[in-house]
């Protein structure tokens, strides 16, 4: 075989990765849906990702585990592109969104914990991104100038004392996995962004569920408050202005978001494949009726265009804001696509795709959570324009 390079990596490594991710789905992933669980067997998830740090799919700043490079937004990043990370989302979509989501959320504050410009107090295994506040992530006059009502500045705050920092404030829709050792926390110091780490468990740190979801129901989803919490010097994480980790933590984002969107639409068309192949109406197989074949049809050309659309992100520049535009517009493009397609899949079952048993209102339950998750379309919207107005770069 020829080895094409895709963004840094050859097509053989690209095999790999899709690969070790189908893998992981089929041994670790689908026995947690067997039996009678709208959102799987959620026991079972805390082993499944233990697995996942052992093989090296899980991302995190720990040295000593596998993923630390080469997991889902790992250290490698800059060397392998984005392509890898986008690959093992989107295969784990196809089986799980809200497993996926959990990998993502973990990969991106790992990243950011591992670009750091200092020594860090600890090393956690598990970490967590805190950057929201209230219903929409900060909008770009806020990611400018977060001292500002521009159009609200950030209320997390971190103010110096001697040799510490104490951090006030509350972050809003925090995604990771169970039982976090650390939060990346964004926050405003003087007229500045600032990124810090701070342990779960310090004193002064109020974890509070948001309560019944729709979707996405295997990754956690946290209010944190933080309550005059004392962290050393060294847990700054920045080099004096953290705005370009803002910008880093947007785009990741909406990325990983865009390729685990693009999974679940491609489980869902696989799933109608198989159904319509297996049923008859008529005295046919029902996948010979025009209508089912539109359908599909017409979700797996969406499919392939939302495929693209996270393809053609692989160099952006991931601290610049005409990167955040790319994948602003990326995200808005892939969750309409995405969630047309598995509409339509989800149609193909007639009555029956409404049902648990075929896993397919799992799916639009989870597509649905995704397009407003870290910014919903109105936001993506105004960001796009709002960036294009500035001519900002």
């Amino acid at each position: 075989m020829d080895r094409e390079p895709v963004s840094g990596i050859c097509a053989e490594d690209v095999m790999h990765y899709q690969d070790l991710a189908r893998q992981y789905a089929k041994k670790s992933l689908l026995p947690i849906f067997q039996g009678e669980y709208s959102d799987g067997n959620l026991s079972l998830l805390p082993d499944k990702l233990k697995t996942a740090f052992e093989i090296g799919i899980a991302a995190t700043p720990d040295e000593s585990l596998a993923g630390c490079q080469y997991g889902i937004w790992g250290g490698a990043l800059e060397e392998t592109g984005i392509m890898p990370s986008v690959l093992l989302l989107s295969v784990i979509a196809e089986t799980c969104g809200g497993i996926a989501m959990c990998l993502h959320a973990q990969g991106v504050a790992s990243n950011l914990l591992l670009g750091a410009k200092r020594k860090l107090p600890f090393i956690p295994v598990r970490a967590a991104l805190c950057l929201q506040e209230g219903f929409y992530p900060p909008f770009i006059g806020t990611v400018n100038s977060p001292d500002k009502n521009a159009p609200a500045k950030i209320t997390t705050t971190a103010v110096q004392q001697n040799n510490k920092y104490i951090i006030n404030g509350s972050k809003s829709f925090v995604y990771s996995m169970k039982d976090v050792d650390a939060y990346v926390v964004l926050a405003r110091i003087n007229e500045k962004w600032g990124c810090f780490l701070i342990g779960a468990d310090e004193k002064g740190v109020e974890r509070t569920g948001v309560g019944v979801r729709t979707g996405l129901r295997a990754c956690l989803a946290e209010h944190v408050k933080f309550n005059n919490v004392d962290i050393p010097l060294e847990a700054r994480l920045d080099d004096g202005d953290a705005r370009e980790l803002v910008v880093r933590a947007l785009n990741l984002n909406w990325m990983g978001m865009a390729a685990i969107a693009t999974g679940i639409a491609k489980g869902a068309a696989g799933a109608a494949r198989k159904y319509t192949a297996e049923r008859y109406q008529g005295g046919t197989q029902i996948e010979e009726h025009p209508a089912v074949k539109m359908l599909i049809a017409g979700a797996e050309a969406g499919i392939a265009s939302a495929q693209a659309t996270v393809f053609s992100l692989q160099d952006v520049s991931l601290d610049s804001l005409q990167g955040l535009r790319k994948s602003a517009a990326a995200k808005l493009t892939v969750m309409e696509l995405c969630s047309r397609a598995v509409t339509d899949c989800l149609q193909t079952f007639g009555g029956y795709g409404y049902m648990e048993d075929f896993g397919m209102e799992k799916r639009l339950r989870d597509v649905t959570v995704l397009k407003s998750a870290s910014g919903s379309p109105t936001y993506l919207k105004q960001i796009i324009f709002d960036i294009e107005k500035e001519g900002a770069l």
